[in-house]
């Protein structure tokens, strides 16, 4: 009995301590730290302008990040100058020194000088950002063209890993001076159909070259699940996958081009253009900002999965936008969707290749400031998942314009409310933003659909060149 006892004892003994090590283990999550922040280097992506609604980024350095992932912080209210506000965005730290990115927005009540007390990693300190007088002319507001962070450095890198794995041959159909007639040649066609691309075709590409091309393709694009990087990957697959299945040898990835239209670079003004059946970016960079994002075309035939024939598993780019639209509508009551309803049928998207600067100069449909909030945040979560293709950094700063204009921001539909039924069609047209979705018959799955979408900004299209 006694040795029975001593076994039962020991045994519960080894379970707690198990538990024990358990919880101890549960506890001892890695969280983000850094040793010191330097709030005096803050860069800046813009100046506000007093009584002027204000959104942009702050970029604060660290050393010594520990490699953890963060949650984006809650808002830091102005002193000094009130009205704006600061919030972290939610990211990943470097192993050492790094940078962490502030949204700024809001309306400053003066002139002067705005300070924003901050936390990060354990560490606090505070950066002062100048508010400009009304009238002065220095200030970017979110009626003005982009200015925006951006992971320049990154990008360039890329751009100039992708040249020096080029023959010279190749470098000299990927290089072009910089011209906005140049960057105006895309379509939503196959080149087979269309022929006037600008830059190097894919089809030349060794596998090393490939390689080259997605990793400049993953710096430019944002990271998230189907979107960005995998969303543009996936429109790709996509092309493959009609090569395939009947398509013809106008389809395939082979049919994508790329151009840098000026030389890439940390300071001066230049464009990236990589365009295919499908699958178009015009991304515009100048004195180390993103100037334009836009335009961008997005489809995916078929639509809205399939399997891969490249590596077998499920692809779907665009499934995420039309579940966005569906949602936002769906949130509409009755009046507010024949507020919304378009008078007739529309077949196809209106400011589509070829007609750059054609947009109506009269607004139709609901209007966002007439919204309730839940409302208005499922309409951003739309534009966000056109916003999310850019870069991580450069998203955050064009997310936080669009909703600062959210207000002024009209919607109107066409068709069932899913999004996803041929004839379908919806637009979201902001001060800057222009969001359209159109769902097209099958061209080479002939009994399925597939869409046609372009986002584009009203005043930043090809960086407002």
């Amino acid at each position: 009995m006694k040795f029975k006892n001593a076994f039962l004892s020991l045994t519960i003994s080894a379970a707690v301590l198990v538990l024990a090590c358990e919880k101890s283990e549960v506890s001892t999550a890695t969280s983000a730290t850094v040793t010191a922040l330097s709030c005096s280097s803050t860069t800046f992506s813009a100046t506000p302008t007093a009584g002027t609604a204000f959104t942009g980024t702050a970029t604060v350095s660290y050393t010594g990040g520990n490699g953890a992932a963060y949650s984006a912080g809650s808002a830091v209210a102005s002193t000094g100058v009130t009205g704006l506000s600061a919030t972290l965005t939610a990211g990943t730290l470097a192993s050492g020194a790094g940078s962490v990115t502030f949204a700024i927005t809001g309306t400053p009540s003066a002139a002067g000088t705005a300070v924003f007390a901050i936390t990060v990693g354990g560490q606090s300190c505070s950066f002062s950002m100048t508010v400009s007088a009304a009238g002065s002319g220095t200030g970017t507001t979110t009626s003005s063209a982009w200015s925006m962070d951006t992971d320049i450095a990154a990008i360039v890198k890329a751009a100039e890993d992708l040249k020096a794995s080029l023959t010279s041959t190749q470098v000299a159909s990927v290089q072009y001076t910089y011209s906005k007639a140049h960057a105006q040649k895309w379509s939503n066609l196959p080149q087979s159909l269309y022929g006037n691309r600008v830059g190097l075709a894919s089809s030349t590409f060794s596998t090393a070259q490939w390689t080259a091309f997605y990793n400049l393709l993953k710096a430019s694009t944002g990271s998230g699940a189907n979107e960005g990087y995998e969303e543009y990957a996936g429109i790709i697959d996509a092309d493959d996958y009609l090569l395939a299945n009947g398509g013809g040898s106008g389809y395939g990835k082979g049919n994508y081009y790329i151009a840098f239209l000026g030389t890439p670079s940390t300071t001066g003004l230049w464009c990236l253009q990589i365009g295919g059946h499908h699958g178009t970016n015009i991304f515009t960079y100048n004195g180390g900002k993103m100037t334009g994002g836009t335009p961008v075309f997005r489809s995916t035939e078929p639509y809205p999965t399939w399997t891969s024939t490249n590596t077998g598993k499920t692809v779907q780019p665009l499934v995420q936008e039309t579940t966005a639209f569906a949602n936002f509508l769906k949130s509409l009551s009755a009046a507010e969707l024949t507020t919304a309803k378009r008078a007739a049928a529309q077949n196809d998207i209106i400011v589509g290749p070829q007609k750059d600067g054609t947009f109506p100069t009269t607004k139709t449909g609901v209007k966002a400031g007439n919204l309730t909030q839940s409302q208005k945040d499922l309409l951003l979560a739309a534009i966000k998942t056109y916003v999310d293709d850019l870069d991580n950094r450069a998203a955050v700063a064009v997310l936080a314009k669009y909703k600062a204009e959210l207000d002024e921001t009209y919607v109107s539909y066409v068709g069932s409310t899913t999004m996803d039924v041929k004839g379908d069609y919806i637009l979201i047209d902001g001060p800057s933003v222009w969001i359209e979705w159109s769902m097209q018959s099958g061209i080479v799955i002939r009994n399925g659909v597939h869409p046609h979408s372009v986002w584009r900004d009203r005043k930043s299209d090809y960086g407002a060149n």
